[in-house]
Formats: C-alpha cells, structure tokens, sequence
C-alpha cells in the first residue's frame, strides 16, 4: 500500500523539528556584531575558509579573529559586553552562550593566543562570573565584573584593570585551561581598578604572578579615541592612516647607570636597579643603559614613512687628556628615521670647557624587528647606538666621539 505523499511529508517534518529541539540553540549561533573595523583582519570559522567581514556582519560562536599589524577590531555582544580585538592579535571565542531569562547560567569561554585584546563585561558576564574565563597560552583569566586589557605572547602575559577587577593564575594541577570561572589556588593573584598605575604580569617559568609599574603610565580613566568611540556606542569607520596614536601600545624609554654614583653631567639615568624595574636592556656601553618595556606588541615592521625627532633630554661628558671627566652640554640636533629604507641619521652639537664646539654626525641602519640601531665605528671616528620603542615614539642612543688626546660621551632622548 503506498503511503500519501501529504504523511511522508509530515513523518520527516516532525522528524525534523524533534531533531532541531534536540539541539542547543546557541550552536554556532549569533553572539555579537563588528560596529568597528580599522586595518585589516580575518575571521576563521570552524568550517570552511577565512572570512573578511565588514561592520555590521555577524559573529558566531567558534570564530577566531586575526587582525594583521595595522587591524582593529570592535565586536558587541549580544549580552552587551564589548571587545576590542586590537593588532597583530588571534583572539578567539570557544563558547557563549547568553540566557537573557537567566543569565546567571550564561558561559563565556575566550582565549588570546597572542596580541591584545580589550574586554568590558556584558550581562552573561556580570552575572555568571563563575562561568567565564579568558585563557591566555600561559595564565587563565576570571572577573569580578571589569573594564581590562590583556596582553599575551608566548612567553608573558599582562594585564591592566580599568574598572572592577581580575585573578590571574597560571596553568597548573589547580588551575586547569578547559575550566571556568578564577582560580583560586596558591598563585592566584588579584588586580583591581584601584590599584593605579599598576599590571599585573606573568612571564614563563616563574613562581607566580607578580605586580609591575607601567611605563608611561596616562592619567586615570583616559583612553584611546577608538576605544571611547566602542564605550561610548559612537563607532563610526576610518582607514588605516587615521588610526590615531593612542592605538599603539604604551611604552616607554628609560636610561640608567651602572655606576652608583652619577657621571658628571648626568641628570637624566636612573640607577640600574631603578631603571630595570619591570624593564630590559636593549643596548649598553657600560656606563648608560636603555631600557625598554618587554613584551610590547611590535609596530615597527608596518611603518613606511619618513620621521624626525626632537631631543627631549640629553647628558654628556668630556674626558680631557688629563683623564679627567668633566660635564658637558649638548646645545641641539637632529634625528630622523626612514623606515621604508630601515635607515637613521642624526646629529648633535656638544660643548664643553677647553673645546671648541663639537658637531657630531652619525648614520647607520635600523633593525625592525628589535628597534636597535648601531652606527660602527670607523677609524678616528665616534660610535653610537640605540634603539627605538616598539609603537616608533620614541628613540634613544648613546654615542662617543674622540676630541684630540681626549673624548665626549653621552646619551639622548628622542620623541615624536
């Protein structure tokens, strides 16, 4: 007996939506939107090819978000939350699953493999903090309803805090990656809004978390011109070259000393101690030292343009034929990079008691990939070496030139 066509239709259709009750709802289901795109990015989906979106184009659960060294990118959440996916960044959403009539059952499951990523909680959030968490390749993440900015490399993971708090925690036997929620073990450290001036870092193979002073710290609650236009709900699109400076990562420059009491002169180093708090070397010539914030996302390999610096702060010395070191005054300069050569030249005039005015000029390459750039030393010639801050803001360098039987060095400090 043959069955109608009308019955075979209707057996599959409730088939069907037996099936499709069966299933979560939020499966690779819409969690958000881009309201801003800077630069350019992709998205890669757990089928299929990568995606270049546009804003208004919808994020689904399971998407990784790879922003390229000029990208920028905005995502609203359906709950609310906002992230800001900045840089050279893979950031990723494993789960998020908002119950707007229950909320507190929400899940939130992120990870940044590397990159910078800024992250202000929506609904799902405030009220599941128990169930989200942000993995890092290091450290896992929990809130107490914040405002905070991550950063991860391989090797070291920071964040600052804005509003509310956070608890990093390394990954071990007590704080395991596939969890949710903070780790409360033994190296679980707190961050909180209120501790100004202050992140709190995690580099591998150390015992724990530990607190660190930022570099360039600005003033409490100012951000960047993007990052007010993803709070304030005004995001509007602008191209790569309008990117305004605030995107680029803090960093800062410092000089210090390894002597413990100052040359001659020396008003600008800080001790080595001093300057080495939360900080690395870059170059050196035994007495002066530039240090550099560690682990900042690198800008200078996307940079093509032509740029000159002023002289922010210098100190100089003369060494006499007598062997005798006495103070001495650098009057002015120039510097200038051209990045689309990789090339530096700059020039100085230092004076001191029993010398005529010196004018010293000095040229060389610049590496990209670390900042440092060296002018070699030539026969009867000076030598000189730096380095830049890795948002190309600022620069440094020491130098060293002979005057007669005798010779003037110092250090400089250069910005934007």
């Amino acid at each position: 007996m043959n069955t109608p066509l009308s019955m075979i239709f209707k057996t599959w259709l409730t088939s069907l939506l037996a099936v499709c009750l069966m299933l979560p709802v939020w499966a690779h289901s819409r969690v958000g939107e881009i309201t801003l795109v800077v630069g350019q990015f992709e998205v890669q989906r757990p089928a299929g090819p990568a995606h270049n979106l546009v804003k208004g184009d919808a994020i689904l659960e399971g998407d990784v978000i790879k922003t390229t060294v000029n990208g920028h990118v905005h995502i609203r959440f359906i709950d609310g939350g906002l992230i800001s996916v900045r840089p050279n960044s893979v950031f990723t959403i494993h789960e998020f699953r908002f119950n707007p009539t229950q909320p507190s059952t929400s899940v939130v499951r992120l990870s940044l493999d590397r990159g910078e990523v800024r992250s202000i909680s929506g609904q799902a959030t405030q009220e599941a903090k128990d169930r989200f968490r942000l993995n890092t390749p290091l450290v896992a993440i929990g809130v107490k309803g914040t405002d905070f900015t991550t950063q991860a490399t391989q090797s070291a993971t920071r964040v600052t805090v804005n509003q509310g708090a956070i608890v990093m925690a390394p990954f071990d036997q007590t704080c395991r990656a596939e969890a949710l929620g903070v780790c409360t073990g033994a190296r679980a450290k707190d961050l909180t809004a209120d501790m100004v001036g202050m992140a709190l870092v995690y580099r591998s193979g150390a015992a724990d978390p530990s607190l660190q002073l930022i570099s360039g710290q600005k003033e409490p609650g100012k951000i960047s011109q993007l990052d007010r236009q993803m709070r304030d709900n005004t995001e509007r699109a602008v191209t790569p070259r309008n990117v305004p400076d605030t995107l680029l990562p803090e960093t800062r420059l410092v000089w210090g000393r390894w002597a413990q009491v100052p040359a001659p002169g020396d008003a600008l180093t800080l001790s080595f101690r001093q300057a080495l708090q939360g900080n690395e070397v870059t170059v050196g010539d035994g007495y002066y030292f530039l240090f550099r914030e560690p682990n900042v996302l690198n800008q200078l390999p996307s940079l093509d343009s032509q740029v000159g610096f002023k002289l922010q702060a210098a100190s100089a010395q003369y060494r006499n034929p007598a062997n005798e070191i006495v103070a001495a005054q650098v009057n002015g300069g120039t510097f200038s990079v051209d990045f689309a050569q990789r090339s530096f030249s700059t020039q100085l005039q230092v004076q001191a008691n029993g010398i005529a005015t010196q004018n010293l000029h000095y040229s060389g390459k610049v590496d990209v990939q670390t900042g440092i750039f060296i002018s070699p030393a030539a026969l009867g010639q000076g030598n000189l070496a730096g380095a830049m801050s890795l948002n190309g803001r600022q620069a440094g360098y020491f130098f060293s030139n002979p005057v007669g039987l005798g010779s003037v060095s110092g250090a400089t400090l250069w910005g934007r």
